[in-house]
C-alpha cells in the first residue's frame, strides 16, 4: 500500500513538475508566434496544436510511461519515505490538473448525449435536410451552422439559415463543416479543451487555442471553396448573412463543437475569400498512425537507453534534498 502511494504520489509531482517546465516554454513561444496573421497554413495550424498539446502529452508520457513503472519495480518494498512541501505542493497540482480534464471530459460527454438524443428524437423541427457524410440535420430554433459530436459528428443546420441561403450558399457552407470533419478537428478542440496541463489556464494557452481556431477556420474555407473564386464569394455571402442573422442559444451547443460563423474571425474570413487570397488547401495526411509509432518508439528507446532508471534515481535524490 505504501508502495502504491509513493508511486502515485510522485508521479504527480513528476507530471506537475515537467507540466510547468513545458508550459512555460509554449507560453515564450505563443509570445512570438501566436499573433501573426492567419493565412491558413495547414503546416502552422499543425505547429500551434502540437504546441498547445506538447506540456499534457509529455508530462503524461513522463509520469505514466516513464517514472511510475520504474518506480514501481525499483523501488524497495515496506520503505517508509516522507515527502517534503515541495513535492506536496508539485503533487496537488497535478491531480488538481488532471481532476480538471476529468470534469471538462464529463461536459464533453455530457454534450455528445445531448447530440446523439437530438438526432434520435422524431419531433417537429428536426428533420433530415441531406443525406451527406457527415449526415446534415435541420433544426429549429437554431440560427447557426455548427458541426456538433466527435465520434459521429453531424453538421447542424437552423431552419432560418436554411431559407436564408441560396442553394449555392448552402452547398459550399456545408462543405466547409464537411472539410472540419475530415480534419477531425472537433476531436482536437476536444484535447485542447481537456488538456490537463498549466498552459491551458494561461492567456498564452488561449492565445494559442485561438490561434488555431482562425487557421483552422481559414483552412476549411479553403478546402470548401477549392479554388473557385464563384465559390469563395458564395461562402463570404453565407457567413454575412448567417452573422445577420444573430446567434441563438441552443441547448446543443458546446464550446468543443465547430461553429461556421465566428464574430472575431468574420471579416478576415470574408476579405480573405473576396480578395481572392484563399489558396487550394493541400491534401490532409494522416498523422496517427505515425504518431503512434513514434510513441512506441521513443518509449523503447528510452528504456533501452535507462532513462527510467535514471529518474528513479534522480527522485530518490530529490525526495531527501527538498524540504
Amino acid at each position: 500500500m505504501r508502495l502504491l502511494f509513493s508511486t502515485i504520489f510522485l508521479s504527480l509531482a513528476w507530471f506537475a513538475a515537467v507540466n510547468l517546465v513545458l508550459s512555460g516554454a509554449a507560453w515564450l513561444w505563443a509570445i512570438r508566434v501566436a499573433a501573426r496573421d492567419h493565412s491558413g497554413d495547414g503546416a502552422r495550424a499543425w505547429a500551434l496544436l502540437v504546441v498547445r498539446l506538447l506540456p499534457a502529452a509529455l508530462a503524461l508520457f513522463t509520469a505514466a510511461a516513464l517514472f511510475a513503472p520504474a518506480h514501481w519495480a525499483l523501488e524497495p518494498r515496506g520503505v517508509d519515505e516522507r515527502f517534503g512541501i515541495a513535492l506536496s505542493v508539485l503533487a496537488f497540482v497535478g491531480a488538481a490538473l488532471l481532476i480538471r480534464a476529468v470534469l471538462r471530459a464529463a461536459h464533453v460527454a455530457r454534450a455528445a448525449v445531448r447530440v446523439g438524443a437530438c438526432l434520435r428524437a422524431t419531433r417537429p423541427g428536426l428533420t433530415s435536410l441531406l443525406r451527406t457524410d457527415p449526415p446534415t440535420v435541420e433544426l429549429n430554433g437554431l440560427d447557426g451552422i455548427s458541426l456538433a459530436g466527435v465520434t459521429r459528428p453531424c453538421v447542424l443546420i437552423g431552419t432560418r439559415v436554411r431559407k436564408a441561403l441560396s442553394a449555392a450558399e448552402l452547398d459550399v457552407a456545408i462543405a466547409h463543416e464537411t472539410a472540419h470533419y475530415r480534419a477531425q478537428d472537433n476531436l482536437k478542440r476536444v484535447a485542447m479543451f481537456c488538456a490537463p496541463d498549466l498552459l491551458g489556464v494561461s492567456a498564452a494557452g488561449r492565445r494559442l487555442e485561438a490561434s488555431w481556431r482562425a487557421e483552422a477556420e481559414c483552412l476549411a474555407d479553403s478546402r470548401a471553396v477549392a479554388g473557385d473564386d464563384e465559390r469563395a464569394m458564395c461562402l463570404a455571402s453565407a457567413l454575412v448573412k448567417v452573422a445577420m442573422l444573430g446567434a441563438r442559444r441552443s441547448p446543443l451547443n458546446a464550446p468543443v463543437w465547430s461553429t461556421f460563423h465566428e464574430a472575431l474571425l468574420l471579416e478576415t474570413r470574408v476579405r480573405r475569400l473576396v480578395d481572392g487570397t484563399h489558396q487550394p488547401a493541400r491534401a490532409q495526411r494522416s498523422v496517427a498512425l505515425g504518431g503512434g509509432v513514434l510513441t512506441t518508439g521513443v518509449l523503447a528507446s528510452a528504456w533501452m537507453l535507462g532513462l527510467p532508471q535514471q529518474l528513479h534515481r534522480a527522485t530518490e535524490a530529490v525526495v531527501h534534498l527538498l524540504p
